[in-house]
């Protein structure tokens, strides 16, 4: 890790939808610049309202979310973080969104520099480069041209994951990425994750079901288990039995 910076912290949080039970007991947790966190556990268990709350999608049902020292929540407050703002901090990519109809890849992509120009507004040459460049390192340039919705789920996931790189956040949250890609694919997207966390000093939390990607991609891993969410060094997590909720150890 080449930065001990702290970009997202929790603190005793409770996280879940009202009128039901929280998906999990109060803890910590924290997010550095230049590192990857695997989220693993069960279909169902919670992992994708976790993202949703770390992205002020869904207010805490308890305790904070501070996102660079500013309260992140969806509920209205003095101290809560302002969309544009919020959106030039973090981005949660989710595969299983309707693609936009008529809507081509780079008209899309470029989406990703709202926060800073708005809608209308012309984009730069800085709002340029960093929509080009975003498609040339997820590969997603030679089809600029084609519609969203006319791609396969695998060259749309890649395509969904240029906006959130387009738009130059400090905290990047990935549901279950790669879960429309093929192998090759899936390990060239995790390669980039990380180089995106090291090179740009990002923090990335990505839901994976991969035991193989998280260990070999993250630095550390968090499972949701049970009611309780525990985490540890991706070299660890093995030896300290996080992969029990698998039924393969």
């Amino acid at each position: 890790m080449n930065s001990v910076a702290e970009l997202l912290r929790v603190e005793g949080l409770l996280f879940g939808y009202p009128g039901r039970e929280p998906f999990a007991s109060a803890f910590d947790f924290e997010l550095h610049g230049g590192e990857v966190v695997a989220l693993m556990g069960e279909n169902g268990c919670g992992k994708s309202t976790l993202l949703k709350t770390f992205a002020g999608l869904l207010s805490p049902r308890g305790g904070s979310v501070l996102l660079c020292g500013r309260t992140v929540s969806a509920a209205r407050s003095a101290d809560r973080m302002a969309d544009r703002e919020r959106a030039r901090l973090v981005a949660l990519v989710r595969m299983g969104v309707a693609p936009p109809a008529r809507m081509t890849v780079r008209e899309f992509v470029s989406l990703g520099r709202t926060p800073y120009s708005g809608i209308l507004d012309g984009r730069s040459a800085e709002d340029e480069k960093c929509i080009f460049d975003a498609m040339d390192l997820l590969d997603v340039s030679r089809f600029a041209d084609r519609a969203v919705a006319e791609l396969s789920d695998g060259e749309r996931s890649r395509v969904f994951l240029a906006q959130a790189v387009a738009r130059e956040v400090r905290v990047l949250l990935l549901d279950e990425p790669n879960a429309f890609l093929d192998i090759p694919r899936s390990h060239a997207l995790f390669r980039t994750l990380r180089s995106l966390a090291h090179d740009r000093n990002m923090g990335i939390v990505v839901s994976t079901h991969s035991l193989e990607y998280a260990e070999k991609y993250s630095d550390r891993i968090a499972v949701l288990d049970s009611g309780t969410i525990r985490v540890a060094p991706a070299s660890d997590a093995r030896a300290e039995g996080l992969f029990g909720w698998t039924g393969e150890f």
